[in-house]
Parts: structure tokens; sequence; C-alpha cells
């Protein structure tokens, strides 16, 4: 009998435990395209989880983001959450307007639950997301009004509640640092294209895909370094020229002195998919000083340098074409999400020219920073740049062996001829792990 009572009670446990957690909470904030969907822990295992995590990203669907069940499964509340500019940058006009989004999360989170701290959880273009947002709600609105922003943020986004932590997850530093380094610099004539819909004019000596500059169409490409160094230039002096032409424009919109009285469209012909280190593994493939490697293991690596395992890739029409290869936004979404100053693509970046740039906004925040790269995928310098700028007194850094930018196992990265043998298989609950411990041990 005794033995049956003890059985009677596992079995009990058992099913018990296993139930499954409460369903998704759909949320529907304002305006009408911004949408959240709130994942809670399972209350019999976590009856009283005290953080609440924000994930969002510039204008992605993040509703089903890994992170909602890795997290929420690891005792941790999670609002998962679309901005208004939802799968449309051309109407993150201007982007800064997404901090009252991110606002509407955090006083959600905070009205509506009993947790008693926020963390932001910012991935990829979430990360200039929610690193600005953080960096206005602690400094106030004269940190994205300052003159050398391109576009100013407004008014609006006085006294936003801070949040208490922040993780940047496979962050980039932000879109115009990205734009910079994807656009095509071959292109001449973008005043005849914008003003004219003039055909596209290219310098065969910056042409990325041109074999006489070392492209490689079946292969890992090697650039040689003045071709490089040249071609990171000449990035900067074209998006330069478009921030330029973008300027002038709105300068009339403001004066009364263009077609239309609040914005225009601003296309760019072979404005993105021109990225030089795709194609070519020695730049932007490693860290420049020691940082922690996670290995799968489990084990915690902190000597040396940190070298990505991707592997090259390469395409060559795509960037030509309207639907792969061209920005379609309006100004006030170029120059706000898309434009930064610079004079050399990775290495001469003024970061605070833009409001969308992490390096800029992790200067001016004081709250705890986790910073988490990918080792499949080509953020560990940046990550690196971003953890090095940062200020604050608690902050981490750390890559994830072998997990691509979306978190899973890169199982395309192996040496030419082997076949994927799960040398990577524990990236996920590597990774999770490790942020829903560094959360514990803080809040």
């Amino acid at each position: 009998m005794r033995i049956l009572l003890i059985l009677s009670s596992l079995f009990i446990f058992i099913g018990h435990s296993n139930a499954p957690p409460p369903p998704p909470q759909y949320i529907q904030f304002k305006p009408e395209s911004t949408k959240g969907v709130l994942y809670r822990p399972d209350p019999d295992i976590y009856p009283n989880p005290n953080v609440g995590v924000v994930v969002m990203h510039r204008d992605s669907n993040f509703l089903s983001h890994i992170a909602t069940r890795e997290l929420s499964d690891r005792g941790i509340i999670v609002l998962a959450m679309n901005p208004r500019c939802d799968n449309n940058e051309a109407r993150c006009a201007p982007w800064e307007n997404n901090a009252l989004d991110v606002k509407q999360g955090v006083q959600y989170l905070k009205n509506n639950t009993d947790i008693e701290s926020v963390v932001l959880f910012g991935h990829s273009g979430g990360g200039p997301t929610m690193s600005f947002y953080q960096a206005v709600a602690e400094q106030g609105v004269e940190y994205c009004q300052q003159p050398q922003k391109l576009i100013k943020c407004p008014d609006a986004l006085s006294d936003l509640p801070a949040a208490d932590g922040l993780i940047l997850w496979d962050a980039h530093p932000g879109n115009g640092i990205n734009e910079v380094r994807s656009i095509d610099p071959s292109v001449i004539n973008d005043n005849e294209i914008i003003e004219n819909n003039a055909p596209v004019k290219i310098d065969a000596s910056l042409d990325l895909f041109n074999p006489d500059n070392g492209y490689n169409p079946n292969g890992e490409s090697h650039y040689s370094h003045e071709f490089k160094d040249r071609y990171f230039r000449a990035q900067s002096t074209r998006l330069n020229g478009l921030i330029d032409i973008a300027l002038t424009k709105l300068h009339e919109i403001e004066s009364g002195n263009h077609r239309y009285p609040d914005d225009d469209v601003f296309i760019v012909p072979r404005g993105t998919g021109s990225r030089l280190f795709v194609n070519d593994l020695s730049v932007e493939n490693s860290s420049d000083g020691p940082v922690k490697l996670l290995k799968n293991d489990g084990t915690i690596e902190d000597c040396c340098k940190v070298e990505s395992v991707r592997i090259h890739g390469q395409s060559s029409e795509s960037r030509k074409t309207f639907n792969s290869g061209t920005l379609y936004l309006s100004l006030k979404s170029f120059l706000s999400v898309r434009a930064v100053r610079s004079s050399h693509a990775i290495d001469e970046i003024d970061w605070c020219s833009t409001n969308n740039s992490a390096p800029c906004a992790v200067q001016k925040i004081t709250v705890p920073l986790l910073v988490v790269t990918m080792g499949g995928h080509y953020f560990i310098r940046d990550g690196e740049i971003i953890y090095n700028l940062a200020t604050m007194a608690d902050k981490d850094y750390i890559v994830i062996e072998g997990a691509t930018h979306g978190g899973t196992p890169c199982t395309n990265c192996m040496p030419a001829g082997q076949q994927y043998d799960g040398r990577f298989d524990n990236a996920v609950d590597n990774n999770f792990n490790y942020i829903a411990d560094w959360i514990t041990q803080r809040y």
C-alpha cells in the first residue's frame, strides 16, 4: 500500500508539472499596428515570477520570437511586441517614435503583473531600438535632440519609464551602420536617379562582384587590402551623398517649398546586398581582443580572440533587383533609420550622428547590460565594440559557440565537404540558461 501511495503521488506530480503553461495573451496597443503577446511561465513551477522582459524589433514580427518560449520556460514573463511600423520600414517616420511603443510595453508589465523588474531584450534591429529607449528614459529628450542628430526626436518622448536592465542579443550596432556596410558604392549617379529616374551607372572598379576586383563566384572571395579600403570609403561617400540629398529635400518641406508638406518617397537602387564581409571572411569575422566564449559543452573559455564559424556567402544578382536590393522609404524614414555619417564603413563611423545607434546609446545607460552575440554570425566584433563603449558598472559580454543569428545551431557552419556532426546542438539551451542565470543574479 505504501509503495502504491508513493507511485500514485509520483504520477500526480509528473502530470501536474507537465501541464501546459497559460496560453499566450494577445494585447492591443495604440496605434492599431502596435500589438503584443504576453507569455507567462507555468504557475505550478514558477508561481511568483518577479521579472518581465519586453522583446521588440524596429519593424519585424516578434510575437513568437524564440525568447518568448525559452525565457518563459525559465520562469520569466515575456511581452513580445510588434511596433507601429510593423513589417513596413517606410512607416518608421520617424523611427524614434517606436520608443512610444516600448513605453506601452514597459507600462503594461509594471501595471498588469506582479513583477518587480523590467528588462529590455533587443535582438538584431531591436538592439538599437531598446538601447535608444533606455538612453532617452535615463537622459531625457536632450539625448536625442542634439545638434549632430540627422533626425531629432519629438518632445513626446519625454518622461519614458526606465527599464531595470538591457539585453542586446546578437544586436547590430544600428540600421544606418548596417546600411553603410551594405550599400553598393559602385553607383555613381544618385542625383540623376532620384531627380530624373535615370538608369543606374556604375564604376566597375568598385564593383564587389567583378572578378577583376577579387570576386570568386565559386567560393570565398579574397579582395586586396587596397580594394577593401577604397570600397569601404566609397560606401561612406555614397551614403553621405544620399543623406545630403534627403536633408535638402527635408529642408524644402520644412520651408514650404516642396511638392508635399509632410514627407516624400525616397528610393535607392542597389541600396543593400553589397556587404563585402559576407563574401570575404577576412573582414568582421572575429573579436579584436579576448572575449568569453560559451562552448557547446557548457564551459566558458575566457582567454582568447573569438572567431566566427560562419561560412562565406555570395549573391551578385539580388542587389540589382527591386525586391531585394532597393530601399523604398520616405525621406524621414531614410534619415531616421538608414542614415549615419562616416568616412569608412567599418572603422570610421560617427556613432552619435544618428539616434539609431547602440554604440552611442550604451554610453548614456546606467542599468546592467548583457551583450550576447552568436558565433555563427558576423556581429561578434560589433558586440565587442558595443560592450567596450558601454559605461555602466555592471556589464557582461559573451559569444555563443556555433549559434546562428536566430540563436539556433548553425548546421551549415562546417568545413567544406563535411556533414554537420552535432557540434553546436546545445546552442539554444546554453544561450538561454546563461541569460536566465544573468537575470536571476540581478533581479
